[in-house]
């Protein structure tokens, strides 16, 4: 759920070489796969990620999860994954990813995803057997795309369609697609992005979101 992000094929591009990299940053509006997790509000989040020359990687975020009108708790999520070597300017990847949120053990849930990475996108297909803790079992297909405009700008786009395959019923039971298009500036250690981001509506989330369906949400983040 992490890597995936289209801010992430910079860090992709250039880990030749084992890495941390850590960065804190602020949204106006926390977006999991289009939807708000922060009622259209400011979101800050502390992220961490490690790159290993033998191709496997890892890393973790911190930041604040509204999953219903009223309450907001502390989200703990991590991702570990391993690539395959590039053939054709190509790989594969294999990883899980797992969100804890504290106070609201609840909405804990897992997945497993697999993909493929190339220089300027990649595409993954997630599966979750409890998605939110909702007793529903969905999969999740994203697809990224990437492109630089000069060395410290670039344009990116997101599409990504979220499928309950079992134990959903009613709204929940809804195919939900989420979509954003952005721009994203390096100034030195800072990351200043902004994008265009929304979702249709229904399908199986766990809050009645209180947030709007779309928004152009800006942010920075200072990397260390």
């Amino acid at each position: 759920m992490l890597r995936s992000s289209a801010a992430a094929f910079a860090l992709l591009a250039a880990s030749a070489q084992a890495q941390f990299v850590g960065s804190i940053g602020i949204d106006s509006d926390y977006r999991y796969r289009g939807v708000s997790l922060s009622r259209s509000e400011p979101s800050v989040r502390a992220t961490l990620n490690y790159d290993a020359p033998e191709r496997w990687y890892a890393g973790a975020l911190a930041t604040r999860a509204s999953l219903s009108p009223t309450d907001t708790y502390t989200q703990l999520s991590g991702y570990a994954g391993w690539t395959t070597a590039r053939a054709d300017g190509r790989s594969l990847e294999i990883g899980v990813d797992a969100s804890h949120f504290a106070g609201a053990s609840g909405y804990d849930f897992g997945e497993l995803y697999l993909g493929v990475l190339a220089e300027r996108w990649n595409a993954r297909l997630s599966w979750s057997p409890d998605y939110y803790g909702q007793g529903v079992q969905v999969t999740y297909l994203e697809s990224n795309v990437y492109s630089p405009l000069g060395r410290n700008l670039r344009v990116f786009a997101h599409l990504g369609v979220l499928v309950p395959v079992a134990g959903a019923s009613g709204d929940a039971a809804r195919t939900r697609f989420d979509a954003s298009i952005g721009a994203a500036v390096v100034l030195g250690q800072w990351d200043l992005h902004v994008a265009a981001t929304g979702a249709t509506p229904g399908g199986p989330y766990p809050a009645v979101s209180s947030g709007r369906r779309a928004t152009l949400a800006v942010g920075a983040a200072v990397s260390f």
